[in-house]
């Protein structure tokens, strides 16, 4: 499994330091010049968090085709972590794929996102998303996403905004939640987006929202099973550093622990784990 994106060549990592696949659609040839940048930018922030908290990114771009199938035949991977992007196919979720405001479409991006999603729920790896990675998340597990939020007439701060891509306001965290062991009961964000979760999969449950009802942040109803994921972006710039490292620091501790259960198994297992 090799790199590509943000850091760029083959990484190794320590022993027992857990391998964190770090995806985004690096090469989608939807996106404007100006958004791969900062889709760019906020991948290097990421994957500089994970560093921080010991773990080892390997950066994959979602949008190559010769990656269909990677994490699938490759057992020697402990998360994963799903970044920002555009649109997801509003195909995939029975949703209108002629909305004026769908916009950034990559299938290629969507299909392997949505498979590494479900293949490491399946094989017990921690997930782990942000903004799009949310979205592809719900999607994948079955749920549904609102194609435009001002076009339901909910009033959310976006990217549209004219006070820049990136706004902050505040958002609840539900008590007794994973999320809220990590940031406590509220938090100041930072968001861009024009979508989110409308129908929520089965399995996850809202643990986040914004003061007009917009989903922020859903985890697995299962407390055994590590699922997180925010819509906002606390890797951007303007997000404190400390709320991108609890995050990032609470989910690179439990793909430490994959990490040590993997190791400790004969190869043969490991072999017969990564069919």
């Amino acid at each position: 499994m090799t790199t590509s994106g943000a850091t760029g060549g083959r990484v190794r990592g320590p022993a027992r330091s857990p391998r964190i696949a770090v995806t985004w659609p690096g090469s989608a040839p939807a996106y404007p010049d100006w958004f791969h940048r900062e889709l760019d930018g906020l991948t290097k922030s990421a994957a500089a968090s994970v560093e921080r908290a010991g773990g080892t990114p390997v950066v994959l771009d979602a949008a190559d085709p010769g990656l269909a199938g990677v994490l699938l035949r490759d057992e020697a991977w402990d998360g994963l972590l799903l970044m920002g992007g555009g649109d997801v196919d509003p195909v995939l979720y029975d949703g209108d794929p002629n909305h004026a405001a769908v916009s950034d479409i990559d299938a290629t991006a969507d299909a392997f996102e949505a498979s590494s999603v479900t293949h490491a729920r399946a094989t017990g790896r921690p997930v782990f998303g942000i903004c799009r990675g949310l979205q592809v998340i719900n999607v994948a597990l079955g749920g549904s996403l609102h194609e435009d939020l001002p076009s339901v007439g909910t009033p959310h701060r976006n990217y549209a905004d004219p006070t820049g891509p990136m706004v902050f306001h505040d958002v609840a965290i539900e008590p007794g939640s994973r999320l809220a062991a990590i940031l406590g009961p509220t938090a100041t964000v930072v968001s861009g987006h024009h979508q989110a979760a409308a129908r929520v999969a089965e399995g996850l449950r809202v643990v986040a929202s914004a003061p007009d009802g917009v989903v922020e942040a859903l985890e697995a109803e299962d407390p055994d099973e590590w699922l997180v994921a925010v819509q906002w972006h606390p890797e951007d710039p303007q997000s404190d550093q400390a709320q991108l490292d609890a995050l990032v620091g609470a989910f690179v501790e439990a793909c430490g622990e994959r990490a040590l259960a993997r190791e400790s198994r004969p190869a043969a297992q490991q072999r017969e784990a990564a069919r």
